[in-house]
């Protein structure tokens, strides 16, 4: 059985900081449904499991700290495998960056069958360099180039080409969920827009979704990790996504947004 890719959590916050009105973002509260992708055809090895079935539910919580943004997420899945052997895995997410993406601190656990996998927390710092600093079971120093950005910035970044008419990008991006490694993330824009049912999304949310493409690279490699589409409009909300990894696919998509005031001035 294989298990959840933690770049999963990686490539969602990425896009998922919620509305730019007025250059300010907006709290918000999401929820979308994960299924495994059964168009996908699936090239199957002999006498090796596959994924069969897969399903869960993805939360996002996203609020303005005033001087930061702070999510917590949380993701639960359940995959079985060709054998009849099911694995059940939540992951759960923290993260707080500054308004200027100059520093960042986040949290993960994942667990398998209701035990412990993963744990770290962690603090980037963004300079001349960037620098960050593990605790817990993995406690260590690391330190990258000065062009990696942080989640927020990539968002801004997506927004900006797509505002722009840009079809193609090219980051460099560290936010914690594979806290070793950063990644280049290649992005292609499609010009063709699209809309989601009206009762899915609350006032205030733009029905208009750029189909945006991107493949995710470890920095060694010359083969994506994973390839993802995501449904985005111009305000950084994405009404679904789809994980292309090389076993196996999953949709998730929206079930409820709600927005969340804030009282920062």
């Amino acid at each position: 059985m294989s298990k959840v890719n933690l770049t999963t959590i990686l490539f969602l916050i990425i896009f998922s900081f919620g509305n730019l009105q007025a250059n300010r973002l907006i709290s918000y509260q999401s929820v979308y449904d994960i299924d495994l992708d059964e168009e996908r055809i699936t090239k199957f090895t002999f006498g090796k499991p596959f994924i069969k079935q897969a399903n869960g539910e993805l939360l996002l919580d996203w609020y303005d700290n005033c001087s930061s943004w702070v999510s917590n997420q949380r993701m639960n899945l359940v995959f079985v495998n060709s054998s009849g052997v099911g694995t059940i895995t939540d992951i759960d997410y923290s993260l707080n960056e500054n308004y200027d993406g100059s520093e960042m601190t986040f949290a993960l656990q994942v667990t398998e069958n209701n035990m412990i996998v993963e744990r770290v927390n962690g603090k980037a710092e963004k300079n001349k360099k960037v620098k960050v600093m593990l605790f817990g079971n993995k406690e260590k120093q690391l330190e990258f180039s000065g062009d990696i950005i942080f989640p927020h910035q990539h968002l801004k970044d997506i927004i900006s080409n797509i505002k722009q008419k840009k079809k193609i990008a090219s980051h460099r991006v560290y936010e914690g969920s594979i806290p070793d490694k950063f990644l280049n993330v290649s992005t292609f824009i499609n010009s063709k827009t699209i809309k989601v049912e009206k009762k899915l999304l609350t006032s205030g949310i733009s029905n208009k979704f750029w189909i945006v493409r991107m493949a995710y690279y470890d920095e060694n490699k010359q083969t994506p990790e994973m390839e993802l589409t995501a449904h985005i409009n111009e305000q950084g909300f994405v009404s679904f996504f789809k994980y292309d990894y090389p076993e196996y696919s999953l949709k998730m998509k929206l079930k409820k947004v709600v927005l969340s005031p804030t009282s920062c001035d």
